[in-house]
């Protein structure tokens, strides 16, 4: 048998090219979803390990993280909870369309700079008896160590909204140092400290 090529090797190769990025938007498209999904549980994971979630979860634990900030008793979980999510649903896989030069693909992008998807968290506020907002995940985040409050300090006499403690007038208030946070280096941005490769593996095993 014989055959004979009709059309030029130019043409050839434009066709196969075609095919191949028709082939692979398709295929990068259909698994976007799937690598986002596995980004945010991991993400999720990465959050809950850290020491100032695993602090605000300390119900009624005098100077526990939720102690020093009043979370009121039984709030904890879902408080926590709500920062941990807000952070996974941050992860974004964008597709943009590979053209004839294979330009395109996919962008990841995890966890905006400015923190709004956190800092605008009901979860993450604490309203007073005297209807005074007190806004302790901002403190967390980004207060760094600067004082908070001044007059007043933390007082483990087991009373107050979290059972473990109460503010009573005194020098001032700030978070511990070894929890505290700024914009630029805070308990969020340390979960995804050194996580690269993990991303990397994640990422490779649902496009391998």
């Amino acid at each position: 048998m014989t055959l004979k090529l009709v059309d030029s090797i130019a043409k050839i190769e434009r066709d196969i090219q075609v095919a191949l990025v028709k082939d692979l938007n398709i295929y990068l498209n259909k698994k976007k979803g799937v690598a986002a999904d596995k980004l945010k549980q991991a993400s999720k994971s990465w959050v809950f390990s850290q020491l100032e979630m695993q602090s605000l979860q300390d119900s009624s634990i005098p100077y526990s993280l939720s102690s020093l900030f009043g979370l009121p008793k039984g709030s904890e979980s879902s408080a926590v909870s709500a920062v941990a999510n807000a952070v996974a649903n941050s992860i974004e896989v964008k597709f943009s369309k590979i053209d004839k030069n294979f330009k395109g693909g996919l962008t990841f992008s995890i966890q905006p700079a400015d923190f709004k998807n956190l800092l605008g968290l009901p979860e993450g506020h604490v309203t007073t008896k005297k209807g005074a907002d007190l806004h302790w995940l901002s403190w967390l985040l980004e207060a760094g160590d600067s004082v908070i409050i001044t007059g007043y300090q933390y007082d483990a006499s087991g009373k107050g909204r979290s059972g473990a403690g109460t503010m009573v007038t005194g020098s001032s208030f700030r978070v511990p140092p070894s929890y505290s946070g700024t914009i630029t280096n805070n308990f969020v941005t340390r979960a995804f400290e050194n996580k690269q490769k993990e991303i990397e593996k994640i990422i490779s095993e649902v496009f391998k």
